[in-house]
């Protein structure tokens, strides 16, 4: 009997202390994990994207601040974890925080944004008889313009400030095509007329929020 009760004292012993290593070896992992997580978040940004309701959220450099007309401007924004850089309009009326002279001071600093991206139209030229009411010189058109013919209207006056207004073309079958464009004198003309419209596809990516990261 003392020796059934010595061999249940002995084993209950070795569970207990195998117990307490493994709980130390857990303490163990647990803390390495930690310091390896902590050493991560000091790293340099790695521009990895993020989208949320608010928009797609992202940082890189910002390496360029072109004056577009105010309040608009162009940023380009260099990702270089991805070994590319992407081109984000700015409207200062709608950004809070930001203005011209405070953005071109980032130049070479990462910057934490969000933006939008939307598909829009981006109208070329318009033409009738085969004549441009947008140039006087011939408008080179790429192979990937399409091409529109309907009803002008929106053309109700030139553009005045340094935004452009909206213009739409409207085909035989009724379907509208809306354009963002600087009205010129020989559109207000040809208002509520048949024009032919040459126009891209393109991404458009928009900026709503931006701040400098610190070094």
């Amino acid at each position: 009997m003392n020796l059934k009760r010595c061999t249940f004292a002995l084993l209950l012993s070795l569970c207990i202390s195998c117990a307490a290593n493994e709980s130390k070896s857990a303490t163990s992992e647990t803390q390495s994990s930690t310091d390896s997580t902590s050493q991560l978040a000091v790293k340099e940004p790695t521009g990895e994207l993020s989208a949320t309701d608010d928009g797609i959220k992202e940082m890189g450099i910002l390496k360029e601040v072109e004056d577009s007309g105010y309040p608009i401007a162009t940023l380009t924004i260099e990702f270089p974890e991805r070994k590319f850089q992407e081109y984000f309009t700015i409207n200062f009326e709608e950004t809070k925080g930001a203005d011209l002279q405070t953005i071109r001071k980032w130049v070479g600093r990462y910057v934490s944004f969000t933006y939008n991206s939307d598909l829009t139209n981006a109208l070329l030229d318009v033409q009738v008889d085969g004549k441009s009411l947008v140039s006087e010189e011939k408008i080179e058109l790429s192979a990937d313009a399409k091409k529109v013919t309907g009803i002008l209207r929106g053309a109700d006056e030139e553009t005045p400030g340094d935004l452009p207004g909206k213009v739409t073309i409207t085909t035989s079958d009724d379907t509208v095509l809306s354009f963002p464009f600087f009205v010129t004198k020989e559109m207000v003309e040809a208002n509520g007329k048949s024009v032919t419209g040459f126009y891209e596809e393109r991404t458009q990516n928009t900026i709503t929020a931006i701040k400098l990261l610190p070094k």
